[in-house]
């Protein structure tokens, strides 16, 4: 009889060990997640006053001829930093994979490094490069490749950049570590059976990759999906997110319901991404 009471309070302690976890999560997130839902259905209808609960802002998401399509336009650019991070950081990986203890250490600091400064630095930093009297400009002029500035800032380019810059780490350290894992061996065993690089690269490492290229390109989108100020700093009025639409709901026009209806769609939308992102690395690892 004593011995069950011990092996119950051992098997126990486990879970009390998740305790303060769980009580963290619940009073940080669970709680304002709730109280988020209960808001996005009960608009004030003046101080104090509430009406009964509805689903008009949902309804007006997709109604209101404008906010769906900032949605898309809120996808569309987290596609586009994830491809541009895929392009620019897969190399890297590879080569990093390669790459010598010292090197590999220095191409990790300078991927890990925009996330060590501050998020303003970092995109006044850009203006100064593609600005239409910054660096590119002003070098591609003196050297009379073209005659008036490049419009690489106010737009979706000038956006990507400054995000892709920020986020290429948060795909590069996932498809690194998948790479490692990849027997060597293998690559060999396929050059001597005659394979090309490119043909090995392909079918070999390419194939045994996904895994970290989705955990990465996940963490990427999901990230993209909520920026708000770089948007802001390096696309000024010609690019609007949804975050963007749902801090200037909260800060100029005060519509908390509005806001906290379009932050859960919002959080729908990533949570979809992230389950349809966990189904595909379960069917690659199989």
């Amino acid at each position: 009889m004593a011995g069950a009471t011990l092996a119950e309070e051992r098997s126990r302690r486990p879970w009390l060990l998740l305790a303060p976890s769980a009580l963290l999560y619940a009073a940080f997130l669970l709680v304002p997640l709730a109280l988020l839902v209960v808001a996005s259905v009960t608009p004030a209808e003046g101080p104090g006053r509430l009406q009964a609960a509805t689903g008009e802002y949902y309804a007006a998401f997709a109604t209101d001829g404008i906010t769906l399509t900032i949605l898309l336009h809120t996808l569309r650019l987290a596609s586009l930093v994830t491809l541009s991070c895929l392009v620019l950081g897969y190399p890297l990986a590879l080569f990093m994979r390669r790459a010598g203890p010292k090197t590999r250490l220095a191409i990790m600091l300078v991927v890990v490094s925009p996330l060590l400064s501050s998020v303003i630095v970092r995109n006044v930093a850009w203006l100064l490069v593609l600005g239409r009297e910054g660096i590119i400009n002003t070098g591609l002029q003196a050297l009379g490749l073209i005659d008036a500035p490049l419009p690489l800032l106010y737009n979706t380019f000038g956006v990507v950049v400054g995000v892709t810059h920020v986020y290429l780490s948060f795909l590069v350290l996932p498809l690194f570590a998948s790479l490692t894992t990849i027997n060597p061996a293998a690559e060999e065993s396929a050059a001597i059976l005659g394979a090309s690089p490119l043909r090995t690269f392909l079918y070999v490492t390419l194939s045994l990759s996904p895994p970290g290229a989705v955990a990465g390109a996940t963490l990427v989108f999901v990230l993209t999906m909520g920026v708000y100020l770089t948007p802001v700093i390096m696309g000024e009025s010609f690019v609007t997110t949804l975050p963007m639409v749902i801090t200037d709901l909260v800060r100029n026009q005060f519509e908390w319901s509005r806001a906290s209806a379009f932050a859960i769609v919002l959080l729908l939308v990533v949570g979809g991404v992230m389950a349809a992102s966990g189904w595909a690395e379960r069917r690659l690892t199989t």
